[in-house]
């Protein structure tokens, strides 16, 4: 259960191996991964190898390797089951790929092993990272590690119940609709979606392997850890034009320390009257006040744009568009034809449907108010550090498995509120999904037994600013607790 960045100090003054490092990883994962089932295939022969050949190198060495060129040496990872591992199954939780073994490893995959993580295995998602829960049709539900009866988010579940049970240290994974932020905040955990197109998408599933790519909006990627100083130190060797991803653009990171001045930060209890759990409330609300402890400025604000409804909408149109653009004519018109059936209290899932009819001027009317949107957060952001609010309308809600026909999961309930599923689930994160902001999802607290997490939106390409931020003020937070199970000695 140690920090990444603990665990590589440990490395770097001998006061642990990497060979014992991963066995202790090993141990863990094969007591505990059965009941949570976040990591779905393991690649502990080849991990093994791989610890071996740094405890092969004397200390001196190891210690100015994870100083320079690789400093993440001798780190157990695990890797979100979209990305490809070469000679690893990769699936992405579609049946059809169900035995692919990819011949190369995506970029973000390769980079990180280069700076000398050591990949343990792959954790699951919902197929194809399309849903807010993490249901595999290949491998079945993964457990929120706090209560086994709810979901750990999604889609990225596995990676973070992987996190937050201490299966690994560091976790890769990708975020379209909040499928970073979703399962940090239902886990308890740091979730970093970067700005859009600031690293590379070579090897990420969706697209299919040998498809055309469609998806080509919103789709981010980023890391899940203990800490957001944990994060912080891995993004460097993650960010950069790849020559095959030709949107990234040759932008350099410069890590910069937590900052010590007081922050002046935005914050938002109120989003077109959706209602907040009583959690949830209670979490922004014990955030805040910690924040101001400190000495941060806090201001109540909303950017001055578009309406929400207007770019829950325009989320959904684009979604719909270019995921609807990779399905068969037999999935996408059924989707199409709810357009004229769902109410303007569905703006998500109204804006999917009308999507999936593939009309390139409603295609055009979600990108003017992704533009519009975009300048009005960012004006705000001119104004303030950065700005705070929820993750998530509610906590960790219990788990379903997808309909059986298509359709959608029931609605929550959230404050007395019977809230639709989407709307309920993907409201607070959609909105910087569309923008392409960079935002960390960051844990709060455990009330009642299970996390609270609330976000923190940066201006787009300033990435590293954001974690600086992160640091300082999750430094006036308590820390995390271990999830109950987590705790069973080893």
């Amino acid at each position: 259960m140690l920090s990444a960045t603990a665990a590589l100090r440990a490395l770097a003054l001998g006061d642990s191996t990497a060979s014992q490092l991963l066995e202790a990883h090993v141990a863990h994962i094969a007591q505990h991964n059965p009941r949570i089932r976040a990591l779905v295939t393991l690649d502990i022969e080849r991990a093994r190898a791989a610890a071996r050949a740094v405890d092969a190198l004397p200390l001196a060495e190891r210690a100015r390797r994870l100083a320079g060129e690789q400093p993440l040496l001798g780190l157990p990872i695990s890797i979100k089951d979209a990305f490809a591992t070469q000679g690893l199954r990769t699936t992405s939780s579609h049946p059809p790929l169900a035995n692919y073994l990819p011949a190369a490893d995506a970029t973000l995959v390769a980079r990180l092993k280069a700076a000398g993580a050591i990949v343990l295995g792959k954790s699951n998602l919902s197929e194809l990272a399309g849903d807010p829960q993490c249901w595999s049709p290949l491998f079945g539900p993964t457990h929120n590690p706090w209560d086994l009866s709810l979901t750990p988010g999604g889609s990225s579940g596995g990676s973070a119940a992987a996190i937050a049970m201490g299966f690994a240290a560091l976790e890769l994974g990708s975020d379209i609709g909040g499928s970073i932020r979703i399962p940090a905040a239902c886990c308890g955990v740091v979730g970093f979606k970067a700005s859009e197109n600031r690293l590379p998408r070579t090897g990420h599933i969706p697209h299919l392997p040998g498809q055309p790519r469609s998806v080509r909006h919103m789709l981010s990627f980023g890391l899940l850890a203990r800490t957001v100083a944990d994060v912080a130190h891995a993004m460097p060797s993650l960010a950069g034009a790849d020559g095959e991803d030709q949107e990234v653009p040759p932008l350099p990171w410069r890590p910069q320390p937590p900052l010590t001045r007081p922050l002046r930060l935005a914050w938002c209890d109120d989003f077109a009257g959706l209602p907040l759990c009583p959690r949830t409330r209670a979490g922004l609300t014990q955030a805040l006040a910690g924040a101001r402890a400190a000495g941060h400025q806090l201001l109540r604000r909303q950017p001055a744009g578009p309406p929400l409804a207007q770019v829950w909408r325009a989320f959904g149109v684009l979604a719909g568009s270019e995921i609807g653009l990779a399905l068969p004519a037999r999935q996408r018109w059924p989707l199409a034809l709810l357009a004229g059936l769902l109410p303007a209290s569905q703006p998500i899932a109204q804006g999917f449907a009308q999507g999936a009819r593939l009309s390139l001027r409603r295609l055009q009317w979600a990108l003017g108010v992704r533009d519009a949107w975009l300048r009005a957060l960012e004006s705000m952001l001119y104004e303030v550090d950065a700005w705070l609010c929820p993750t998530l309308l509610c906590t960790a809600w219990p788990a379903s498995p997808p309909p059986r026909h298509g359709g959608l999961p029931a609605p929550l309930n959230i404050g007395g509120r019977r809230v639709p599923y989407l709307e309920a689930t993907l409201s607070l994160t959609s909105l910087f999904s569309l923008s392409g902001s960079p935002v960390l999802s960051l844990p709060v607290g455990v009330l009642d037994g299970v996390p609270v997490g609330v976000q923190l939106v940066g201006r787009k390409w300033r990435d590293e600013a954001l974690l600086a931020m992160g640091e300082s003020l999750t430094a006036a937070w308590p820390a995390m607790p271990m999830p109950p199970g987590a705790q069973v000695d080893d």
